[in-house]
């Protein structure tokens, strides 16, 4: 592309400006191989044209302060199959009026701490060509000065080009950059470093009919002052420093026809558009250009700045928030208009503050998407949260279009004044809504989801008491959930199923197409909870089992939790209770086992096994009953009631005595030991006779 051409006086003016002659340091001009001219030249060489791989492999090398230009053309890597290197190194000068890197060949020139001034540059010229040119170092550059405000064009005609700007090099034209001008061509840019750049008078084309790569890394830059589209293909930045700048418009995603262009914003880089950002540019909703930006980065994600930011008529530009920075620093301000797609996605937290109204579909995947401005939200689209994602309104009242709620929506930083307003539909789908309630009477200052149009499926209502110390309702209660539409969802609270406020219970009550929370006195509504285990007495001669039933004095709506305090460890016995034991919603009883181990260890004795019903982990949720008691008998017990019984010491070995017990036998006799105890017997009773008769008194008959 040619602008304003100037014709000069004679071949040398036009390098007037640009070829700087200086005092020969030791030069080295030196073509070889197959090369126009070939062999060393002087220190300060001018020629007309010059080719560098002609048919075959040439190649050029320069150095030490060389200063040498030609007047015509510079190609490097001609013709199909040919292979040309220029090489500048250590301060070489060269100016040209023309210089074609790669023009049916392969060409590639190397630039280090050296200069080259073209009136027109071309990477990768003609079908098959591949040009590579490579700026490297804070003393290297590559300029095409004003004369003939001609293009840096990379990737023409089916050529393959590439330009690498490194470690502070610098490349300028005072015209455009273009890249993949024609179908079937291709462009890869790398700008890497600390100062590197890459600079357009006018405009940056890029991926103009096919697909161009353009790589902004570790400080790099690349500034467009007259505008920039992208159109096929990609433009990455990553670094702390990285940077494009464009004077005036910007489009990704262009006019020409399926033409898919994506931005990528990384870790610590910059976008910054003075005008419009168009994405894509598509002013009709048939056009079929697409355009999508990505937002990346962990510690500080990449930032954009633009005048106005637009998607296109067709719907099809879309912005992904794919960084990971959860700290909520992350704003986004552009003021979004037009109809397009806003994804949040991974675990980042994105506050956006602009004034924004574009309509189509903005999905929280993963993270937080954060309000951060009234109209951070933008009314006109449709939200949709996903199961690991969640909307935060923040402190505002924000409207949405319609609401898909999978996951979270909070509401909590509002403190009891925000409102968030579904003017369509709203669908719970499992999700819940975080809320702000002063607990109290009726007329309790609370946060409130209003929805216009009609509700589905099943949402959670997780309700903070914010200050509130319980009152008793009237009326309808508490509004918290508007509908004006059909009322066909349902809402809940979490398990126990109410809120507690002071004595006071809140449960959650549909009323006609809207949900309130209603009290009534804790004192009043609060079950006992009791346990008994039946039967009481176990014995351990056989595995038998007492059922433990916890019961509840009314039943509930929702499941509650009981606390147990379990019976001690033992070796004795086995239990199926475990705790929280749970009684299901619209029950009142749930019950465990206690069962008996079987042994044959003589007076281990007897143990009781102790069910508790401890306090409830919400206050006042039940009130516990009085614990239950199991006895496991020793059926081995042995030794008598006075030897070795309850109260025995020594080795009587009863329950209460220190010793061992020892079974009494009871002795036995024969039949001649009968007769002996008889004999014994009887003398014993003539001698009792005898005796009482010399007790008498005289004169007393017998």
């Amino acid at each position: 592309m040619i602008k304003n051409p100037i014709l000069p006086l004679s071949p040398c003016a036009l390098l007037v400006a640009c070829f700087i002659a200086g005092p020969a340091q030791a030069q080295s001009i030196n073509f070889s191989g197959d090369s126009t001219p070939v062999g060393s030249m002087a220190d300060q060489y001018i020629t007309a044209d010059i080719t560098v791989g002609n048919t075959g492999t040439g190649a050029l090398d320069a150095n030490a302060n060389a200063r040498f230009n030609n007047t015509g053309l510079a190609v490097i890597g001609a013709s199909a199959g040919s292979t040309g290197t220029a090489t500048l190194s250590n301060g070489v000068s060269w100016g040209a009026r023309e210089i074609t890197v790669g023009q049916s060949g392969t060409g590639t020139v190397n630039v280090k701490d050296s200069n080259i001034y073209a009136s027109q540059t071309t990477i990768g010229q003609n079908a098959g060509s591949i040009g590579t040119v490579t700026v490297d170092g804070a003393n290297a550059s590559w300029n095409i000065p004003p004369l003939y405000q001609s293009d840096l064009s990379i990737g023409s005609n089916g050529g393959s080009g590439t330009l690498n700007v490194r470690n502070g090099g610098s490349v300028a034209t005072t015209a455009s950059i273009t890249t993949a001008a024609t179908a079937g061509s291709a462009a890869t840019v790398l700008v890497d470093g600390a100062n590197s750049r890459l600079t357009a008078v006018y405009q940056c084309s890029l991926g103009m009919k096919d697909v161009s790569s353009v790589q902004i890394t570790n400080g790099g830059q690349v500034q467009c002052y007259q505008g920039a589209y992208l159109g096929f293909g990609s433009v990455s930045l990553h670094g702390a420093g990285s940077k494009w700048v464009v004077g005036s418009d910007l489009d990704i995603g262009y006019t020409e026809n399926a033409s898919q262009a994506v931005l990528n914003i990384g870790e610590g880089s910059l976008v910054e558009v003075a005008a419009h950002l168009r994405l894509p540019n598509a002013s009709s909703a048939s056009a079929d250009s697409s355009g999508t930006i990505n937002i990346e980065g962990s510690t500080t994600p990449g930032a954009l700045t633009v005048g106005s930011f637009e998607f296109g008529a067709n719907g099809l530009g879309v912005i992904n928030f794919n960084h990971t920075d959860a700290s909520g620093n992350y704003q986004f301000a552009m003021p979004l208009t037009g109809t397009g797609t806003v994804n949040v996605s991974n675990a980042g937290t994105t506050v956006i503050t602009g004034n924004n109204s574009y309509a189509g579909n903005t999905a929280v995947n993963a993270g937080t998407l954060r309000a951060g401005s009234a109209t951070g939200l933008s009314a006109a689209s449709d939200f949709v949260v996903a199961s690991g994602g969640t909307l935060d309104t923040n402190t505002y009242s924000p409207t949405v279009n319609s609401l898909r709620n999978d996951g979270l929506v909070t509401m909590l930083a509002g403190g009891t004044t925000g409102v968030l307003t579904v003017a369509g539909n709203y669908a719970g789908n499992g999700g819940s809504v975080a809320l702000n309630t002063a607990l109290g009477g009726s007329n309790s200052a609370t946060e409130k989801l209003i929805v216009n149009g009609d509700t589905s499926g099943t949402t959670t209502l997780n309700i903070t008491n914010l200050g509130g110390a319980g009152a008793a309702t009237t009326g309808e209660g508490i509004l918290v959930v508007q509908v004006n539409g059909a009322s066909n969802g349902s809402f809940s609270l979490p398990a126990p199923g109410y809120v507690q406020a002071g004595s006071f219970r809140y449960d959650l009550v549909k009323t006609g197409s809207n949900w309130y929370l209603v009290s009534e006195s804790r004192a009043e509504s609060a079950p006992t909870v009791s346990v008994v285990c039946s039967p009481a007495e176990l014995s351990d001669a056989a595995a038998e089992t007492a059922t433990c039933k916890v019961t509840l004095s009314a039943a509930l709506t929702a499941d509650l939790g009981v606390n147990l305090t379990l019976p001690a460890t033992s070796g004795r016995y086995t239990t199926t209770c475990t705790s929280p034991i749970v009684i299901a919603a619209n029950a009142t009883e749930a019950s465990c086992t206690i069962t008996s181990v079987p042994n044959n260890t003589a007076n281990d004795g007897d143990v009781i096994a102790e069910l508790g019903i401890a306090p409830p982990t919400t206050a006042d949720a039940y009130t516990p009953g009085p614990a239950a008691q199991v006895l496991i008998k020793d059926k081995d017990k042995t030794g008598g009631d006075n030897g070795g019984g309850d109260n025995g010491g020594g080795n009587g070995g009863g329950d209460n005595g220190g010793g061992t017990a020892v079974p009494h036998k009871v002795p036995t006799m024969g039949a001649m030991g009968l007769m002996a105890m008889a004999s014994v017997l009887g003398l014993l009773g003539v001698r009792r006779t005898r005796a009482s008769g010399s007790r008498r008194s005289p004169g007393t008959s017998a």
